[in-house]
């Protein structure tokens, strides 16, 4: 459905409701609406119109998390009974959390863990949110990709938000690495002898860029260990970075408590460590034979992650939900 983004604060009773008539015209009784979370900066009360408008026309509202913003920030909450957690409640950011996403009928998170931890905030505040939930994992990442079978001994890829990699400057001096995203400045990660430096490219392109033999997904404030809010933030979310390699049928090095870890493990699609101290012997263990294995897992695997085959499968998971509690028994 197609809405554009506004502000009016005060824009008129009657022009807003005539305006999610328009947006929702389409709907009939027992359709499910899926929407994107956290949606583009609209108002509470724009938000709300559209949730009780959908509701109006007797369909269903399923969310797909994309991202918790508020835990970017905060992913561990703050303790009970403190002056802290009274804050974080007052948070404008969290208060949406916690009044829209009890609201609707299915969630799409990208893990278990990520689901556990939606009811445990809303708990905080007495709200429950729904069972119908349903967990797809990697993301889709809509690339056609034409390169040639990778091989063992092309290094390790580093590629995204450099924000997130500030363990990449206290590497030492032998770990070899490849790092694409740099912005003008942070181009002084080129003086590290064995850094392999790329600026920002186009993301449709990054896919056919990258040359090394495994990908790694890892945030952190620190080397060796993954340290920081963004990586306690990992044991919920599915980076995109994981997505990213697996579309570029490149095997991953990922952390160990990262919620996407025993996906990796389960499919053989590359390396699980507890922190990066262990990388340089995990990869001198790979022989060729282990590699081509990998390869194979992960050239299977591309395909499903380039069609978005995860993300439609728990579309249709949800909705097996949905349309099961809705017949007459």
């Amino acid at each position: 459905m197609d809405a554009y983004m506004y502000t009016w604060e005060d824009e008129p009773e009657d022009v807003i409701n005539a305006r999610m008539d328009g947006i929702l015209a389409g709907l009939k009784r027992y359709d499910t609406v899926f929407m994107q979370w956290p949606l583009p900066v609209v108002d509470q009360r724009w938000l709300q119109k559209l949730f009780s408008h959908t509701r109006a026309f007797g369909a269903y509202i399923v969310l797909i998390i994309d991202d918790m913003l508020t835990w970017r920030d905060q992913p561990v909450f703050p303790a009970p009974d403190t002056q802290k957690r009274e804050t974080w409640l007052n948070n404008p950011s969290v208060q949406i959390e916690m009044n829209f996403i009890p609201q609707v009928d299915g969630i799409i998170t990208h893990s278990t863990a990520m689901a556990e931890h939606l009811r445990e905030q809303m708990a905080i505040k007495g709200r429950e949110i729904t069972d119908n939930i349903a967990i797809y994992g990697p993301g889709g990442n809509a690339s056609t990709y034409f390169q040639p079978p990778r091989t063992l001994g092309h290094g390790v890829d580093y590629a995204g938000n450099l924000i997130y990699a500030k363990f990449l400057y206290e590497l030492p001096q032998d770990f070899k690495i490849n790092v694409y995203g740099a912005s003008p400045d942070e181009l002084d990660l080129a003086q590290h002898p064995n850094i392999s430096l790329t600026p920002r490219v186009d993301p449709e392109a990054i896919n056919q860029l990258l040359h090394g033999s495994f990908g790694l997904v890892w945030s952190s404030d620190s080397y060796p260990e993954a340290t920081g809010v963004i990586a306690d933030y990992m044991h919920y979310n599915s980076s995109a970075k994981l997505s990213m390699y697996l579309a570029a049928d490149e095997p991953v090095i990922v952390w160990r408590e990262a919620s996407f870890a025993p996906f990796i493990e389960a499919n053989h699609l590359g390396l699980v460590i507890d922190d990066l101290s262990q990388l340089p012997d995990t990869l001198a263990a790979v022989s060729e034979e282990d590699y081509h294995a990998m390869i194979a897992r992960v050239q299977a695997m591309g395909p499903l992650i380039r069609n978005g085959f995860f993300l439609k499968k728990a579309m249709f998971d949800v909705l097996g939900k949905l349309y099961d509690q809705s017949q007459p028994k």
